[in-house]
This record gives C-alpha cells, structure tokens and sequence, in this order.
C-alpha cells in the first residue's frame, strides 16, 4: 500500500479540485501542479492533509476526492467520509445501479428517445429525473459514453446555470468512470426492448 506525503496528498487534492472547476485537465497533466511545500505549509486546514496522509493510501484518497468533488463540495474542511462510503457502494454495484436508474427512466416515457428531447426552454427529462435524484450521476455519465447526448444538450439547452454544471460534471467525471461502454450499451438496448413494448 503506498502512502503520499502530506505535501503530496494536497496537491492531488489541489489537482482534482482544477479539473473539476474546468481549469485544468487532470489526465493531460497526470494530476501534477505548481503547488510547493511553502504553499502547503502557510494552509490553516493542512492538518487534514497531514491527517488523511497517514489514514488512507494513494488510490484511496483520491477516490475519497472524487466522491466529495462530484458531490459538489469544494473545501477539503467539507469533505466527508458518507459522500466517499456512498461514492463506493454506487460503484461496486455499477451494473445493478445502472439498471434500477434506466428502468425508473423509462417508466417516465413512452419512448425512450423522450428521454432526451429537449423542450423550448425545458430541461429534457433525463436531466430532470437527475436533479430530481432520482437517478444517479454514474448513469447520466454512462449515458453519454455510451450514446454521446452532452453536445446535443450544450448546444440546445438555452438556460445558462443549472445545465452547464451539469455538463461540466459530466465532461470532467467521465474519464474517471472507467467502463464497458459496448456491454453497457447492449445493456441498454435490452432493457429498452424488454421494458418499452
């Protein structure tokens, strides 16, 4: 098991909280940053850095990251280990979640191509059932590795606040959602076939 440093373990947090601000690209610059020792020691939380450091390992943390960061909290002193033990069971049971979130979908609709129509000046239902939490952000993000709808949403969406985060978020968890994007696919179209006729 490989620990960080304190110093190291704030710079990753440092790096993921870029990416998902829509500054940076964690990938591109393999979650290296700029931030130094001197930096790190003039923060008033770095106890928690120091903390986490000795608690968890490198995938750990950054998995802990993740689930904070794409649950919408920004400071470290926010974060929360509920958001990371909810964060690990929607993806250890991916494939169930994933199924109960299209099945609930698609009882909405009459077709699943409704889903993702988007109204003069509505949110398409699919974003609707998202922000009402009543599916989960994974499945949004499967969604669009598997049937590519984001650019459409961008470009048809009129409203200026809620759908660009949500695009955002999306972009940016994306890469980090690492799956079968032809299995889920053929998931999909099952579950279209079974539960739409």
């Amino acid at each position: 098991m490989s620990l960080m440093t304190p110093v190291e373990t704030y710079q990753s947090y440092l790096a993921l909280k870029l990416h998902f601000e829509g500054k940076y690209d964690y990938f591109k610059y393999g979650g290296k940053t700029s931030a130094s020792a001197a930096s790190f020691d003039k923060r008033k939380d770095k106890f928690k850095f120091v903390k986490l450091s000795t608690k968890l390992s490198d995938p750990q943390i950054l998995d802990y990251y993740l689930a904070n960061f794409i649950r919408g909290k920004k400071w470290i002193g926010d974060f929360d280990k509920t958001n990371w033990l909810e964060h690990k069971k929607v993806n250890q049971s991916l494939e169930y979640v994933y199924q109960n979130d299209i099945e609930k979908l698609l009882t909405l609709v009459e077709d699943f191509d409704i889903l993702f129509r988007v109204g003069e000046g509505t949110h398409p239902k699919l974003v609707k059932a998202y922000l009402g939490k009543k599916v989960s952000l994974e499945t949004l993000v499967i969604l669009e590795k598997v049937l590519h709808y984001r650019e459409k949403f961008d470009a048809k969406i009129s409203e200026t606040y809620i759908w660009p985060k949500v695009s955002l978020l999306i972009e940016k968890y994306e890469p980090f959602l690492e799956i079968d994007a032809r299995a889920f696919r053929m998931k999909t179209l099952s579950l279209v076939k079974e539960l739409m006729l």
